[in-house]
């Protein structure tokens, strides 16, 4: 069985990091050859780590993923390689894929899309509902990755009753050994200006629209001086919050690491983790710190709430005052700091890759054995 992966790129996002994790484990199957399309190459911060795992990646490279000649680029490569499944990521790529389904002759392709968040831009526009509505009916079978997603997908699109046995849901999952045995750095090794008294918040997450770290910036503000925060990732907005950070004057407490390697490392080494966002499909990040055992504050959003499933660790979106509460009750509570701990590493035992995998590999065969 041949799959094709398409998407975007293979930027620092969730859904990217999914791919990158996942792919390689899905090829381990017997009778499994899965490979990776990209709409474009840049950006693509897990593309070498990915090769590496002997993933064959390609990229189209058409300067722009909203360029329209994607769907024929699409469409030559899966007639080419005679894929059995395509598997589609993130818009506009499930708009390109569902396209270039009209397009091939062929009827014994089976096309699946991953829904990886609780919304987007599309769904504040009435004209777009017809479209999405359209090109969702293209996919043979549609998974949201909890069971938030799927809901907010179905109360957008509202497809036909008949239809809705193609929608299911598969929670991420994570690969827990690489965060339950990541060695802590000395908090010096991260900054040297940092001691073992040092707090640490650390927050992973790209800088867009969909997170929020405005928040986080503004409840620091509330925090004593000794408190210092972690800021990891990229985008179109980290130099908006770096100038935010200035006309604070915090500058000196918090710090902008960019995309590192090390996550699992840092998340060991820092007092808590935090996932600031307006919206979330599920929160790998959150699950990310849950696992490297320690407590994970986020946002009252649902996927997110899903995951952390703690009301005393869920702050109030936007809300820097009820964010800093929670902080403070966690640096100046011991017993309950490390209670949470011990509680949220638990909880993350729930969402191991592999367990991922087989449902998507069980999806996959289950559309092969149809055509076949």
């Amino acid at each position: 069985m041949k799959i094709l992966h398409v998407i975007n790129n293979l930027g620092s996002g969730g859904a990217e990091k999914l791919i990158e994790e996942s792919v390689p484990l899905i090829n381990t199957y017997p009778k499994i050859e899965a490979e990776v399309l990209l709409l474009t190459s840049y950006n693509s911060v897990f593309l070498e780590n990915l090769k590496s795992k002997g993933v064959r990646v390609e990229a189209l490279n058409l300067g722009s993923i909203y360029n329209p000649l994607n769907i024929f680029k699409i469409k030559e490569k899966i007639e080419k390689n005679k894929y059995d499944i395509v598997h589609a990521h993130l818009f506009p790529t499930q708009y390109w894929v569902a396209i270039s389904k009209m397009l091939i002759k062929s009827k014994k392709i089976k096309f699946i899309t991953t829904e990886h968040s609780t919304s987007n831009r599309r769904r504040r526009k009435v004209y777009f509902l017809l479209i999405d509505r359209y090109v969702y009916s293209q996919y043979d079978c549609i998974i949201s990755i909890s069971n938030s997603t799927q809901d907010n997908l179905i109360n957008w699109i509202n497809p036909p009753q008949e239809e809705r046995t193609k929608y299911k849901v598969i929670e991420n999952g994570i690969n827990l050994d690489r965060f339950i045995n990541a060695i802590p750095y000395q908090k010096r090794e991260i900054k040297q200006e940092f001691s073992e008294k040092t707090k640490l918040l650390c927050m992973v997450g790209s800088f867009t629209e969909q997170k929020d770290q405005q928040t986080l910036i503004k409840a620091m503000e509330k925090l004593p001086n000794s408190v210092h925060l972690l800021l990891l990732g990229e985008g179109p907005l980290q130099e908006e919050k770096k100038m935010l950070v200035s006309k604070m004057g915090l500058e000196k407490r918090i710090h902008f690491l960019g995309f590192r390697n090390d996550v699992e490392r840092i998340l060991k080494t820092v007092d808590i983790v935090i996932l600031s966002s307006n919206w979330e499909g599920f929160g790998l990040a959150a699950l990310e710190g849950m696992a490297a055992g320690k407590p994970v504050i986020g946002s009252n959003v649902p996927g997110l709430r899903d995951v952390i499933g703690d009301q005393d660790l869920l702050f109030e979106v936007g809300n820097e005052f009820d964010l800093a509460n929670k902080i403070i009750n966690l640096l100046n509570n011991e017993e309950m700091y490390f209670q949470k701990a011990k509680q949220m590493q638990r909880r993350s035992e729930n969402y191991d890759i592999k367990n991922m995998v087989d449902k998507y590999v069980e999806q996959y065969f289950e559309l092969y054995n149809l055509i076949n």
